[in-house]
């Protein structure tokens, strides 16, 4: 008690020790796929349509960012993990040169038509000003004369996806012209090359001002997105660089950073992202890590198990980029500052390969102009080759260091503008650009997205399951839905069966699982799940078609990439022991239509297989027209509101809970358990969520060897709620004059 007491008295206060700070917030789901870029394999949690579009794009190729879409349409996060490839591929990449100075002109690479094909047909003959190439004969005839309708890259094309046996790959056209010679006869050879499995895009080191002769390493930049979109959706700026003694009372430079759109110009640049005021102080609050952030994901195996674990001290700050300091860091002098940057890597092992085209005037359209940028010149199209996958073997080729010192005023660096800018290479999507990505009526089993499922021990079999690995500790995740859009039972059953496996461990969350192809019966699906028993899993028939929110057309989708948003439409306007079905919740509003429409006889064949039917009815629309699990032996768990209460329940229960570990089993203790708990299910009972409950946690169940065994134990007995899934109506025709029963 607070006041001070003098006269004498009765003095009462109310201490409210029923508290227990809950640990759970906003729970959704979890959805795991393919996505055109982001971070991959690691858990990340969005909050809105626009974040999840910017962090891993909207493309309608994959089902996984359209589930996104329509689930943020009635809830407030979701957690994202994205696939990507681990197995990297080989291929022949097939350049042609100058003979006698070994120019490179192009690079041809094999498309989807023939992933093996080796060049062996390829003749190449004429002079440099008019060279004419040949594949398969006179089947396809190009030239690389770009004034010719027989442009290499129109006759060819640079879609790997293309129909022609190759594509170009790079292409370098300011060596395609008379200078060189007008007599040298081309020749070419094939390199057979090797890519691994995906990474992030990278910058080459930047490097400081020369100091003594040295250009000291400082560090690297590199994307958070995975892939090989992420060499060509930004890059990176260093500006407003000062040296230690344009900085009053500091021993340190500064500097600024930009992340800017790759496809903007200095003219008009599009500023994604700006740091200003950075410094090489490890002691700074402006340490370049420490405002931008150095933390990555690491993938570490144990005893067979996948784990997620982070490397660097500071937790990122920018949406875009992380930086790591260099390995020399630490003895580097203090007066550093960024200056320019370590020469590119060529796109593949050449001495030959065209150097990075590079910026060394402050220009715009020919006139001196000081928002120019240094560095690298996006504006030139040979430089674009540059920024594709590197494979497991490459060299700097003829590339050279870039640095302000050997451009601007000698080597003193002064100048009223100091800045240069540089772009990104080696982000790779982990597998072939040529394969193929199956969706629909085209998919099979050893090519969904382009992964393949076919076995468990396939590449995408195990991309999926080190996804799935990621999640699977709760303590670390919170969800209540898993959703793998596309990844069907009846195709990927290793996948699927894995999934089954992670749920039913976690304990908490319920898995919206696709079973059938598009055109299987209703049969077909019944049989495939016959063998499974679980009531951690509801599967629905058949598929929906939707209106692409991307290109407005329309498109077939499996009952998943919907589902997950009736569950939140549910959550929103009822709760989760509520049946995510029926005319009032249960309406699928995105459908344009059913693939079939299911007679009343085949919604008895599905419900009895456990198979949820999705049924039209005119004026209604598509709905969800059941909520059983998969679970084979009838209890109330096995239908899905039932089992998501006892989800909700366990994640709240557990939650506070765990405030209690490590405090003393006394009655107290308990009793602190009983005043959150109690008023917890009284709360769900007047929400329709439990008819009854009882919970026991006192002296009888907590024997003295209970409590010598450092346990604490209770029980609780619920009576949940059943759904009225069978409505039966008696007509009873009376004669006239009868009198109604009371």
């Amino acid at each position: 008690m607070a006041e001070k007491l003098v006269s004498p008295g009765v003095f009462t206060q109310e201490k409210d020790l029923s508290f227990l700070p809950q640990g759970i917030g906003e729970i959704g789901a979890v959805i795991i796929g393919p996505f055109d870029k982001g971070p991959a394999f690691v858990p990340t949690i969005v909050q809105s349509q626009n974040e999840a579009l910017v962090t891993f794009g909207g493309s309608s190729k994959f089902y996984a960012p359209l589930t996104v879409q329509s689930y943020l349409k009635n809830a407030g996060l979701v957690t994202i993990v994205r696939v990507l490839g681990e197995g990297g591929y080989t291929t022949n990449l097939k350049p042609l040169v100058v003979s006698g100075s070994d120019t490179i002109l192009t690079v041809l690479a094999p498309t989807k038509e023939n992933l093996t094909y080796d060049f062996s047909d390829l003749v190449i003959s004429g002079t440099i000003a008019s060279v004419v190439g040949t594949i398969s004969g006179s089947a396809t005839t190009f030239s690389l004369d770009s004034t010719s309708t027989d442009y290499i890259t129109n006759v060819l094309g640079t879609n790997p996806l293309g129909t022609t046996k190759a594509y170009v790959y790079a292409n370098f056209k300011k060596f395609q012209s008379g200078s060189l010679s007008t007599d040298i006869v081309l020749t070419g050879s094939t390199s057979n090359v090797t890519f691994d499995g995906y990474t992030p895009g990278e910058t080459p080191f930047i490097i400081s001002q020369t100091l003594g002769g040295t250009n000291f390493d400082l560090f690297r930049i590199f994307t958070k997105s995975d892939g090989t979109l992420a060499n060509k959706e930004i890059k990176v700026g260093i500006f407003d660089i000062k040296f230690p003694d344009e900085v009053p009372g500091s021993d340190y430079g500064t500097f600024g950073l930009i992340v800017r759109s790759y496809s903007d110009t200095d003219k008009r640049p599009v500023v994604l992202e700006t740091f200003s005021n950075l410094n090489l102080n490890p002691n700074s609050v402006n340490f370049l890590p420490r405002v931008i952030g150095d933390r990555y994901p690491e993938f570490v195996t144990t005893n067979g198990d996948v784990k997620l674990v982070y490397r660097g001290d500071w937790p990122s700050k920018s949406r875009y980029i992380r930086v790591t300091m260099s390995d020399s860091f630490d003895t580097n002098p203090d007066n550093v500052v960024p200056f320019g940057f370590k020469s590119y890597n060529a796109p593949f092992a050449s001495t030959n390969f065209p150097t990075m085209s590079l910026k060394v005037s402050q220009s715009i359209n020919g006139e001196t102009n000081t928002r120019a940028f240094f560095g690298v010149d996006f504006d030139s199209d040979d430089a674009k080759s540059y920024f594709l996958p590197l494979p497991t073997i490459t060299n700097t080729g003829s590339n050279i260091n870039f640095n302000l010192n050997d451009y601007i005023n000698g080597t003193t660096g002064s100048l009223v503008n100091r800045k240069f800018i540089l772009g990104f290479q080696n982000g790779f999507d982990g597998s072939s650009p040529a394969t193929v990505i199956n969706t629909g009526t085209d998919m099979t089993s050893a090519n969904t997205f382009g992964f393949d499922c076919s076995t468990a021990s396939s590449s995408g079999t195990l991309s999926y399951r080190k996804a799935i690995d990621t999640i699977a500790n709760p303590d670390e995740f919170d969800i209540n839905l898993l959703v793998l859009p596309g990844i069907l039972h009846s195709l990927h059953p290793s996948v699927t069966n894995y999934a089954i496996t992670t749920v039913e461990n976690r304990a908490d969350a319920f898995f919206i699982m696709d079973t059938a192809q598009i055109a299987d019966s209703v049969q077909t699906v019944v049989d495939a799940v016959e063998t499974l028993d679980t009531n951690y899993v509801g599967t629905y028939y058949p598929w929906i078609k939707i209106l692409d929110p991307n290109n407005n057309v329309p498109l077939w989708v499996p009952p998943s990439v919907i589902l997950p948003s009736v569950y939140a439409f549910n959550d929103r306007v009822a709760q989760e022991w509520f049946a995510p079905a029926g005319l009032n919740r249960g309406g699928l509003n995105e459908a344009v239509e059913a693939y079939t429409r299911l007679t009343h006889g085949e919604r008895d064949t599905l419900y009895e297989g456990r198979v949820n039917p999705i049924a039209t009815f005119p004026g209604q629309g598509v709905v969800a027209w059941g909520q059983k699990t998969l679970q084979a032996k009838p209890s109330a768990i096995d239908r899905i509101a039932v089992k998501r209460l006892l989800i909700t329940l366990k994640k709240f229960i557990a939650s506070a809970s765990r405030f209690l570990v490590f405090e003393q089993n006394v009655s107290s203790t308990r009793n602190r358990f009983l005043n959150i708990v109690n008023p917890y299910l009284e709360s769900v009972q007047q929400r329709s969520g439990l008819y009854a409950f009882k919970v026991v946690m006192d002296e009888t169940e907590n024997t003295a060897d209970v409590i010598d065994r450092l346990q604490l134990i209770g029980q609780i007995f619920i009576q949940p709620v059943r759904a009225a899934e069978f409505i039966v109506l008696d007509f009873n025709i009376l004669p006239t004059g009868a009198t109604f029963p009371e």
